[in-house]
């Protein structure tokens, strides 16, 4: 009667167990995709294997903390998306607080009005550095 009494637990650990996988295994595919994470200092782009891009508030850009010299117009283009960002940002974690949508998670996804368009579609071409990066560009999330 023990033997089977533990056969019994341990089968019921293991099922535990894989459902906690399945959960992690959802959380990891979702942090591991490209995405453009827009916080109140920064905006941090990323998408494996690449390394990771900074915008600051004044427009300059970092690739891995060295930062990458910019003409005035790339400058002022990185500023200006950095600018609209920051109020899409602070919409969007106004609406989930008001809405009472706010499932309290560090990040949420940030809508884009119908038309409006952060970074120019030809980023990749007037900022090298962007070339492989337009999969995160699509992917725009809030932090709070």
């Amino acid at each position: 009667m023990k033997k089977l009494l533990l056969l019994v637990l341990v089968a019921i650990a293991t099922l535990a167990t894989g459902c906690d996988r399945e959960k992690y295994a959802d959380h990891r595919a979702e942090r591991s995709k490209p995405k453009a994470e827009v916080m109140s200092d920064r905006i941090a782009i990323r998408r494996a294997p690449y390394p990771n891009l900074d915008i600051l508030p004044d427009g300059r850009l970092r690739v891995d903390d060295i930062e990458i010299p910019l003409t005035a117009e790339q400058r002022e283009m990185l500023q200006t998306s950095f600018v609209k960002l920051q109020i899409l940002r602070q919409n969007t974690l106004t609406d989930s607080a008001a809405h009472g949508t706010d499932s309290g998670t560090r990040s949420l996804p940030i809508p884009l009005p119908a038309g409006q368009q952060v970074f120019p579609a030809d980023i990749g071409q007037r900022i090298p550095e962007f070339k492989e990066y337009n999969e995160a560009l699509a992917n725009l999330r809030a932090i709070r």
